[in-house]
């Protein structure tokens, strides 16, 4: 009996010593340069939404309810936020300069290989995608020798244990999904990018409807590079690279480029193309395609903003130029080319 007692008294112990789960999420942390303006943290999903409010340090702390796991969406503005899994039980300790989340964001505490696993999954894909359009010149064995590389590279960062299995399935049938799409379109994108290849003579665009009067060519720039800008008056990516855009004319100005920009609006959309020009006051060449979509079939431009860099003779230098907002990529690119 008193065997059976001591037994039972250890057994007590080391049940209390386990870690204890709760049936909800705790977070906590910190952010850095917050605006004044963001004094709330966001959480949200489709059926759970919280706010947060920050301390005057950018610390914060609570607990979140949630009914089932899943991923969440958590902003600290309109510009910045994350989409964290968040599993009940999970003790998260997040941090993060708001000033550049992308590489500051980090998670400690109960889920956090979850979370950390996605953000290394997100750069990752960054870096692939910003290669792939130029791996898409490659012959087909080394195109498939590189996503599958790249396959086995997210696989190997899936394999750590620690990772939801919820997080799991759904990472590997979003890869599969992904890797399967890349190899199907390789045909037809080689095709294209053999067509677009650097030292190619460029499609041109002819007699389009420049905003400051008459109309202009791809011919009339000879002689000149041409960095030229397929955007339109709905697309808000396109709008965001405006700045940019406009800092990039004025620095090259006076040098042997120009720059061009061409609306894929709508043919009914003429007067908002117009308006857009003068109340953003936008540089360059502006000119209008409307019903002229010759120039976008033959680039083969799915999606906007494009940005497409000619050399003086009139061939391709880029068919998939960095934006205006990359400044480093731009100037090197510039430079390179002879751009003076």
């Amino acid at each position: 009996m008193k065997k059976f007692l001591i037994l039972s008294i250890l057994s007590l112990s080391l049940m209390s010593c386990k870690e204890q789960i709760n049936d909800y999420v705790t977070i906590k942390g910190q952010f850095t340069n917050l605006a004044e303006q963001d004094t709330l943290l966001r959480i949200n999903s489709r059926k759970y939404h919280k706010d947060i409010k920050f301390n005057e340090d950018g610390s914060f702390s609570d607990t979140l309810h949630i009914k089932e796991p899943g991923y969440f969406s958590v902003s600290l503005n309109r510009r910045t936020h994350f989409s964290p899994y968040l599993n009940i039980g999970d003790d998260l300790n997040i941090n993060g300069d708001a000033a550049d989340l992308n590489n500051s964001l980090s998670f400690k505490g109960r889920g956090a290989e979850s979370n950390n696993y996605l953000i290394t999954r997100i750069k990752e894909v960054q870096q692939f995608q910003e290669d792939i359009q130029q791996s898409y010149e490659l012959d087909s064995v080394a195109f498939f020798d590189k996503v599958n590389a790249f396959e086995e590279k997210i696989n190997t960062l899936l394999n750590d244990k620690k990772i939801d299995t919820a997080v799991v399935k759904r990472e590997e049938q979003g890869l599969n999904g992904y890797i399967d799409g890349l190899k199907k379109r390789y045909p037809q994108e080689h095709q294209t990018r053999i067509k677009l290849a650097k030292g190619k003579a460029s499609p041109k665009f002819e007699n389009l409807e420049n905003y400051n009067g008459g109309t202009s060519s791809l011919d009339d720039y000879n002689g000149k590079f041409v960095y030229i800008d397929v955007w339109a008056t709905w697309c808000k990516p396109c709008l965001a690279q405006i700045p940019a855009l406009k800092d990039l004319e004025k620095a090259y100005e006076g040098k042997n480029i120009v720059f061009v920009s061409i609306s894929s609006d709508r043919p009914d959309k003429h007067e908002e193309w117009k308006n857009m020009i003068k109340t953003k006051g936008m540089g360059g060449i502006q000119l209008y395609a409307g019903e002229n979509v010759s120039f976008f079939q033959e680039y083969q431009i799915a999606s906007i903003p494009r940005f497409i860099f000619i050399d003086t003779e009139g061939n391709i230098i880029n068919s998939n130029a960095p934006r205006p907002s990359e400044k480093d990529k731009i100037q090197a690119m510039f430079e390179k080319a002879g751009v003076q």
